[in-house]
């Protein structure tokens, strides 16, 4: 991780429990209960960064990942897999463009095995893929007023899913914000480190800081899967859901596991299907662990723990693949 970065976070009060999660800023139990409205912040350390550059990089992508690359722009992000031949997930995340070259935000335990894989089909072609999550840092911010903190801190509206802008103002040129969906307005911030900690400054006049758990739980709330390496190559698209969260785009040319993919699209239908669950206990299991769900008289089925956290009154929030 970006040394520099973390003692900058330190400062302003982070405590780390490991090298790519906040534990708290102080004060959990606060923390935690300002997630329903907000503001709140957090450095996404548990989030990787693959940069792929070159004169083939839209061509090399297009050929790979389940979106129409050709949708990203410079005011447009979207959300896009990587997927095996057999149409299962081995990456997720949002695709952006920055300063010419693609960027692609995934869990920060899937970038060397993604780097690994894509690295295979580069071939002859003018493309450069490299591991940038140490050099351009991001945080997120969200909250009930979210968009409005960044109207008026920063003259900045974004509108519609992963629309990206980037901030104007002499020493903040390279701040990349990125509007994604969560259970309240939620913004992203990417820049190199001195720009983001100026970012992270100006933000703070009305967000708190909270830990990567509290923070994931918006998007958790929504029903956006942290897809990290111990489901990587284990899941089919649409078990994740991802037709429905537009991470497939069924018009653009072929890509690995693209005809399993359709089929199920426009033959068939999947048997199961990932679902956000409640239970008013306490738990938070291992991602991609097995449980038993009973329901009914006596009835029960086996699901797939995609991801956990703990509610903000009581219990936890799964999210879970069911059939």
């Amino acid at each position: 991780m970006n040394g520099m970065w973390q003692s900058y976070l330190q400062q302003q009060g982070a405590v780390f429990s490991d090298d790519y999660h906040i534990e708290t800023f102080g004060a959990p139990e606060i923390e935690h209960h300002l997630v329903k409205h907000g503001p709140v912040m957090s450095r996404l350390l548990h989030y990787g960064l693959i940069r792929i550059a070159g004169v083939g990089a839209c061509r090399f992508l297009q050929s790979q990942l389940t979106q129409d690359v050709r949708l990203v722009t410079n005011t447009q992000a979207k959300l896009s897999a990587c997927c095996d031949p057999q149409g299962q997930v081995l990456g997720l995340g949002i695709l952006f463009l920055y300063h010419d070259a693609y960027y692609w935000m995934v869990a920060r335990d899937t970038v060397r095995p993604l780097l690994t894989h894509l690295k295979k089909f580069i071939f002859r072609s003018k493309v450069e893929l490299e591991d940038f999550s140490d050099l351009l840092p991001s945080f997120g911010y969200t909250g009930a007023h979210a968009t409005q903190d960044l109207l008026i801190l920063h003259n900045t509206s974004l509108t519609g899913s992963y629309a990206q802008t980037q901030l104007t103002a002499p020493d903040l040129d390279s701040v990349l914000i990125i509007s994604v969906p969560s259970a309240n307005p939620c913004y992203l911030f990417i820049a190199p480190l001195d720009q983001l900690a100026r970012a992270w400054d100006s933000m703070e006049t009305n967000g708190s800081g909270v830990g990567t758990a509290d923070w994931a739980l918006g998007q958790l709330v929504y029903g956006l899967p942290h897809l990290a390496a111990p489901l990587q190559g284990k899941l089919m698209a649409h078990q994740l859901n991802l037709d429905r969260l537009d991470a497939i785009n069924f018009k653009k040319g072929c890509y690995p596991g693209q005809e399993v993919i359709a089929r199920t699209q426009y033959r068939g239908k999947p048997t199961k299907r990932m679902v956000r669950l409640y239970t008013p206990e306490e738990m938070l299991p291992a991602m991609g662990s097995e449980m038993t769900l009973g329901y009914g008289d006596g009835a029960s089925t086996n699901i797939v723990i995609i991801n956990a956290g703990k509610d903000l009154i009581q219990g936890s929030i799964l999210l879970a693949i069911v059939s």
